[in-house]
């Protein structure tokens, strides 16, 4: 029997047959942030001689097909039934791409859709705005076969192309020629004059490839490439690093796909010459692309406009906490001490709340420790890094009441001295509320917390009076304390 959880529907199943990589990947459902519970990667090449013959890699075909028929056979023993099968620039541009389609019929029972240059770079905007719905720049997904670029304005598509520019069809050319077939199609996209100083929103397996690198140049401790952002600099020098190795001087690197070493040059030259002609402020690099684009158009208008982060805390809270969702009614409970707060503090906030029952399960001397870890290395979408160090400190202090433990430094690095302050002020009105309302919703809603010139003031009815204790005073002056005021209890008649 399909899987459903918290009403998402059945497991969704997607193969996307690239230049390069086969991918399983299976996702929890169809919801706004769905998780992938099975992701699956094998890099077959079936690209890899496009260039020279015209035709798909003979031995990167059988690798493919093998793959495929292990893929089919996971998606329906686990519950997700038929896959979804698209093909990219390789099947859609060799001379046997329809011959593959049909040995993929054949051979495994599936139903290929060879994607054309426009659904696809529409697809991975799609999956790209479904982490960063606001997004605004222009989104490059580097494949093995082809780039496809896609303006976003805040949000909404704007001019796409597809340019021939994949990772394998550079891995035959000499550095100079690289460059000169980069700027000659580069050059054909007249938009990309109209781009300086926004975001480039970096896709694909080769440059998260990059991403990883650098992350372990810099000894980064948070290894998760989602929402990494590097300046354009930055960006730019390691792209000038990477493009200038050798074969052998690249096999050295760790953490990096062996398979993948060969095209990472061709993937720094076209990410430098990017970087070049458009200029952009950044480069964010994103785990998510054209598989979660599929999901995305098949869910209708209202759920695809919920806010991703708050979307996958609330599906997470329905699931693992004691309480269900009562993150709403903490958000509101609280938000008199928050006035004027930026409505990107408001959504960590309120992600904070919906998830603050993160480690009940943990014994009371890990609880703050797990929260922490668990929050920060979550696969959550539509959060950045310095946000994420947000959330994370937040749910520390909730379980004791400060975030200054050593695990919690790096970060605290990630974020100004003032927001760990409203961080730490989050988690310690959380603290006050869990053990005021013993995650009842109905006493917060009979609750509030108040703010004046001189005290933090808490008002409950006289009659809920027994809510009360001298360890509910205690968290209520800590509370205070963080917002450098004195606490106030006040009973109130009906």
């Amino acid at each position: 029997m399909p899987f459903d959880i918290a009403g998402s529907g059945p497991r969704q199943a997607v193969i996307d047959i690239g230049s390069n990589s086969v991918r399983l990947v299976v996702f929890e459902g169809l919801v706004r942030a769905p998780l992938p519970i099975f992701n699956e990667r094998v890099l077959c090449g079936i690209g890899r001689d496009l260039a020279s013959s015209g035709t798909l890699h003979e031995g990167g075909v059988e690798l493919a097909l093998s793959s495929i028929e292990r893929f089919v056979m996971i998606s329906r023993e686990i519950g997700a039934g038929e896959p979804d099968a698209v093909a990219t620039a390789a099947v859609r541009e060799a001379r046997n791409g329809l011959q593959f389609v049909e040995q993929v019929r054949e051979r495994c029972g599936l139903e290929v859709s060879v994607l054309t240059g426009v659904d696809e770079a529409r697809l991975s905007a799609l999956g790209a705005m479904s982490a960063i719905p606001d997004a605004d720049g222009v989104m490059g997904d580097l494949g093995g076969g082809s780039l496809e670029l896609v303006v976003l304005n805040a949000g909404e598509i704007g001019e796409s192309v597809t340019l021939p520019l994949g990772a394998l069809r550079l891995m035959g050319l000499t550095p100079q020629q690289q460059v000169k077939a980069i700027d000659q199609a580069v050059d054909s996209v007249p938009w990309l004059n109209d781009l300086k100083n926004r975001t480039f929103y970096a896709v694909g397996g080769a440059w998260r490839s990059l991403a990883r690198i650098h992350m372990a140049q810099r000894d980064y401790p948070l290894r998760i490439v989602h929402q990494y952002q590097l300046t354009r600099s930055d960006a730019k020098t390691l792209a000038g690093v990477i493009s200038g190795l050798s074969l052998d001087s690249m096999v050295r690197i760790e953490g990096v796909n062996k398979r993948r070493l060969e095209s990472l040059p061709g993937a720094a030259t076209v990410l430098s010459r990017l970087l070049k002609r458009i200029r952009p402020s950044k480069v964010v690099f994103l785990a998510g692309g054209l598989r979660e684009g599929l999901l995305q158009q098949r869910l209708p208008e209202h759920v695809r406009r919920e806010n991703p982060l708050i979307s996958q805390c609330r599906a997470f809270a329905v699931r693992t906490s004691r309480f269900g969702d009562t993150g709403d009614e903490l958000a509101n409970w609280m938000a008199p001490l928050f006035d004027g707060e930026s409505f990107t503090h408001s959504r960590l906030r309120s992600a904070a709340c919906l998830i603050s029952d993160v480690a009940w399960r943990a014994h009371p001397s890990y609880r703050a420790l797990q929260a922490f870890e668990e929050v920060f290395h979550a696969p959550f979408v539509g959060i950045d890094h310095p946000g994420r160090a947000f959330v994370a400190l937040a749910l520390h202090a909730r379980y004791i009441g400060t975030a200054d433990a050593p695990e919690t430094a790096f970060a605290r690095t990630l974020i100004d001295s003032p927001e760990v302050g409203q961080a730490k002020l989050v988690g310690v009105c959380l603290r006050l509320g869990l053990t005021l309302s013993g995650g009842a919703a109905e006493v917060l809603v009979r609750t509030s917390l108040e703010m004046s010139d001189d005290h933090v003031m808490l008002r409950m009815r006289r009659k809920d009076a027994q809510l009360s204790s001298e360890l509910i005073e205690r968290r209520l002056a800590s509370v205070a304390r963080y917002l450098e005021l004195m606490p106030r209890l006040e009973f109130e008649d009906d």
